[in-house]
């Protein structure tokens, strides 16, 4: 496992080097981190023999209703932001010609975080 940034770090990292279109949920999970709601979504990407983990903490809202079944979300759509002090996550987004930059009220499975964490798991790593 090996850290590869937080907030902004995180989402430019996974709008350039890395992309989360086309993974797969492979785990889902809302727990406490140090003793606060945190929720973290585990990816299996499609195009590299890699899984990253996103971990959010800070929670101000998230719209996950049920949790999703760990193999049969694929990602075909994202949303990942840093708003101000926020982090906005939004795995079904909005992608009408009002909603698609942004934020709107008819995205789906979202989180707006203060923080969020990333790892990334190669599974040709010795780690």
């Amino acid at each position: 496992m090996k850290f590869i940034g937080q907030n902004s770090d995180i989402i430019n990292y996974l709008t350039g080097d890395l992309t989360l279109l086309n993974a797969v949920v492979k785990n889902f999970k809302k727990h406490l981190v140090e003793g606060e709601p945190a929720i973290s979504i585990m990816f299996e990407l499609g195009y590299a023999e890699a899984d990253v983990m996103l971990t959010f903490t800070d929670i101000f809202k998230s719209s996950f209703e049920s949790i999703p079944v760990a193999g049969e979300y694929e990602v075909d759509s994202c949303k990942f932001y840093h708003i101000g002090s926020k982090v906005y996550f939004s795995l079904d987004p909005d992608e009408t010609p009002e909603g698609v930059n942004g934020i709107s009220e008819d995205d789906n499975d979202y989180i707006l975080s203060g923080r969020v964490d990333g790892y990334i798991f190669e599974q040709n790593s010795d780690e």
